[in-house]
């Protein structure tokens, strides 16, 4: 998916974390009501509060909306109902927004089967620039459930023997705009996929993770190594339950490392970081020898 979008890269890419306030335990119950369905979407409770908070943060955010590239909510943090709702917000805000839906019961499976997916949304305009006819979206769906994840769908009885399974979607994606550079989209455990880390070297500036993580501190340090490996900057949307979400860039001070990190549980919070982006693509193409950043990784 390609995004035209100006004639050169912008120096920063500014990103809007929004870390949101889920329960998965309130929002996913096992047997809700003896329907499987009602098991891999979000309880009611959940869900007002869900949109509530994304409304809330949204609208804080049209304050600085000529300050915000990318808006991010966290993986399986937006119900599924609110796509249309959420089109409609980025057009307003003018920016990108990436997200992570509930469950997608996958239609025609011959067995429960449901997908985990994060959406693009691309507005028409972009900061005031006609760039689309019309909002365009991508679905990037996970690959790999998480061990825990995939257990607890394989518990819910009521879809038959086998529990309900899961769809995986091992299509990597990367999307490429003129303006804010070339940029990855994971879920979660693919975080944690070598292969996925291989594949994003040398072909982006930015690794966008949505999460619902609760070991925080294990993502912390997988973001910093992939941000040495990929030579990239890589951010961490964590569902504000577990807190953690984080930002980080190769830059050569460790003090300057970390651009923003948000600990601590059941914590709700919208941040705005601002990343390097044409120093990064710079030191990329190894134009840049002021020893800003770290050197390039081995065979780069």
């Amino acid at each position: 998916m390609t995004l035209m979008v100006a004639l050169m890269l912008n120096e920063i890419l500014r990103v809007a974390i929004i870390q949101n306030s889920l329960d998965p335990e309130a929002a996913w119950k096992d047997f809700p009501s003896g329907n499987w369905k009602d098991a891999v979407q979000m309880s009611a409770v959940e869900e007002a509060q869900a949109m509530r908070e994304i409304r809330y943060y949204m609208s804080g955010l049209h304050v600085d909306r000529n300050e915000i590239d990318v808006v991010l909510l966290p993986e399986l943090s937006v119900p599924v109902g609110f796509e249309n709702r959420l089109k409609k917000i980025a057009e307003q805000l003018q920016t990108i927004i990436i997200a992570g839906f509930d469950y997608r019961i996958v239609p025609g499976a011959t067995v429960p089967t449901v997908s985990n997916d994060a959406l693009v949304i691309v507005p028409r305009k972009l900061n005031g620039k006609k760039i689309l006819k019309a909002t365009a979206t991508k679905r990037v769906g996970k690959t790999h459930p998480a061990p825990a994840e995939k257990r607890k769908l394989e518990k819910i009885a009521s879809a038959g023997p086998n529990g309900v399974m899961f769809q995986p979607h091992p299509t990597v994606w990367i999307f490429d705009s003129v303006e804010f550079g070339k940029f990855g989209v994971a879920v979660c455990y693919d975080f944690l996929d070598l292969d996925r880390m291989a594949m994003y070297r040398t072909k982006i500036q930015t690794l966008f993770i949505l999460a619902l993580n609760k070991d925080t501190n294990s993502f912390d340090h997988i973001a910093e190594a992939a941000a040495r490996m990929v030579f990239c900057n890589v951010i961490v949307c964590n569902c504000g339950h577990f807190g953690g979400s984080f930002a980080v860039a190769p830059f050569k001070k460790a003090f300057e490392r970390t651009l923003y990190r948000n600990m601590g549980a059941r914590l709700a919070n919208a941040q705005i970081v601002a990343l390097p982006l044409l120093d990064i693509e710079s030191a990329q193409n190894g134009k840049i020898t002021n020893k800003e950043f770290k050197s390039l990784p081995p065979g780069y």
